[in-house]
């Protein structure tokens, strides 16, 4: 079960996809997706982000090439959705490796994890922060060919906070986004307002709506988070567990009734 974590910069989806991780609410059962090749010998101290997405660009790359016939169509139009809303030329290969890394990490997840409960903060629906981070008028319609194409997972959870939370927690970070980097505070506001916009939308449309989970984050309350965290801890084992009854069913594996407990 794959389990991805979307929302604008600062609303919070990291820290509630590291409580998850680590809280033991999930039991042994959770797994986050970059730790699928980073938890191994001569792979645990890679801290650095670009050498931890250079982990995963190599160790993804056979993913997404077996998958490519199956994913074609969707790396077609995310390559088409760069030369469109991408700046530069950097922009956009780097926008593109970043594309086929999450691909090929999406398909290691689903080849190597059926029986876990992978979660992510960086997978193929936050790809979608493209919409975001251009002068580009946004069309719609890209958005939900986008929901139509990106590799989907199991749970989607959307984390929220109002604009003004957000627009506090991005200008007062120590290490400031690269989107933010030398903007105003007005220009930080506008590029986030766009930010929400766009996975507003993503999260309404039809192929990803019923996937959907809300988090509403926006009193920097961590008690309430952790709160949040166990709901959604005890919603993601009652889905893994049908999963896992589907697939056994699937393979004829006799699964024996619970017995009662003796009174």
């Amino acid at each position: 079960m794959i389990v991805e974590f979307i929302g604008c910069d600062g609303a919070g989806k990291t820290t509630l996809c590291r409580m998850l991780g680590r809280s033991g609410a999930l039991e042994d059962r959770a797994v986050g997706m970059a730790d699928l090749l980073l938890d191994r010998p001569g792979f645990r101290g890679v801290g650095h982000p670009t050498a931890r997405n250079l982990v995963q660009e190599v160790g993804g790359l056979p993913f997404l090439v077996r998958s490519f016939r199956r994913r074609r169509e969707y790396l077609a139009f995310a390559r088409r959705m760069h030369v469109r809303y991408a700046s530069t030329t950097y922009d956009r290969l780097n926008g593109m490796r970043g594309i086929a890394r999450r691909v090929g990490m999406f398909e290691l997840a689903r080849s190597r994890a059926e029986e876990r409960i992978v979660l992510s903060d960086e997978g193929t629906v936050l790809s979608a922060y493209l919409f975001a981070l251009t002068g580009v008028e946004l069309d719609r319609s890209d958005v939900e060919r986008f929901a139509e194409l990106v590799p989907c997972p199991d749970r989607i959870v959307y984390v929220k906070a109002p604009v003004e939370v957000l627009v506090r927690r991005a200008t007062t970070r120590p290490d400031l986004r690269r989107q933010h980097a030398r903007r105003t505070r007005s220009e930080v506001e506008r590029t986030i307002r766009r930010t929400v916009d766009v996975f507003d939308l993503v999260a309404a449309c039809a192929p990803l709506r019923d996937r959907v989970l809300v988090i509403e984050n926006g009193d920097d309350d961590l008690e309430r988070l952790r709160r949040a965290g166990s709901d959604l801890a005890n919603e993601f084992r009652a889905v893994a567990s049908l999963a896992a009854l589907d697939t056994h069913r699937a393979t004829g594996v006799h699964l024996e009734p619970l017995s009662p407990e003796p009174r």
